[in-house]
């Protein structure tokens, strides 16, 4: 049966070419699926390196030792590190990829950002806390002061001194608030562990509360980890009522264990 089939098809030409034709089709897929394996490096992967702490220089030598490529995506002015080097990546270090792929780097700028001051008197609190965020500045410590207005900012503070609308500020200045309330006002205290020192300023805040006395434990030896560092233990018990204003003390660490 098989020989004779293959005499009809020696003898039918159109039979010769319908198998010709299948013959250079699985050759055309055979070398097509070998090139793109080459071409995506097909089950090649690499662990991430760190790239903390190089420059865009030394962050671009590094990748093509790895066979990898990088792209600097955004510059921030407050952060701690050296001025033109790598604060931040994506993928994070030690994160399985491929050969080739590109890794995200956010650098800390030269220089400083200067950003002019807003004027916050006579607005709400929360409105205060939305411009000074926008503005690239910090909010600091708030002082409440007796008044028919609940939350309305009186004064805008720095370094105890008034400061005026349309002052030049280094980014992340933290400005301090004189704000209104009636007697008799209280706070409910927000959960604040697993914050970091900012987060939990600008959450307190946003409850009409302060952070007080900042406590950072042994696993922290760095400005960097005093930035990383989150809280695992707080003064104030969660959805306790206290008086505006009344603050905070907060315990902060790196140690994953304790929190």
């Amino acid at each position: 049966m098989a020989t004779n089939f293959l005499k009809k098809i020696v003898k039918s030409k159109v039979l010769r070419h319908i198998v010709f034709a299948a013959i250079v089709a699985l050759v055309v897929v055979v070398a097509v699926s070998f090139y793109l394996k080459s071409y995506t490096n097909h089950g090649q992967k690499i662990f991430t390196p760190s790239f903390k702490g190089l420059t865009v220089a030394e962050a671009q030598k590094l990748a093509q030792d790895k066979k990898i490529k990088i792209e600097v995506i955004d510059s921030v002015y407050e952060a701690y590190g050296e001025p033109g080097t790598v604060i931040d990546q994506t993928p994070k270090s030690n994160f399985m990829i491929k050969e080739g792929r590109n890794i995200f780097l956010t650098i800390k700028a030269n220089g400083q950002k200067m950003v002019s001051m807003p004027n916050l008197r006579s607005v709400s609190l929360i409105q205060a806390r939305s411009e000074i965020e926008s503005n690239y500045l910090k909010i600091g410590k708030i002082d409440y002061q007796p008044s028919q207005f609940n939350d309305l900012v009186i004064e805008q503070l720095l370094n105890d001194e008034i400061i005026a609308p349309g002052t030049s500020l280094p980014a992340g200045t933290k400005i301090d608030l004189i704000v209104g309330k009636k007697q008799g006002s209280e706070a409910v205290v927000p959960k604040l562990i697993g914050l970091t020192a900012d987060q939990a300023s600008f959450k307190a805040a946003e409850y009409s509360l302060n952070i007080g006395q900042v406590n950072y434990d042994e696993s922290v030896v760095s400005e960097q980890d005093k930035a990383e560092a989150v809280i695992w233990k707080q003064s104030l018990g969660v959805d306790r009522m206290v008086a505006y204003g009344e603050e905070i003390d907060i315990w902060l660490t790196i140690d994953p264990e304790k929190y």
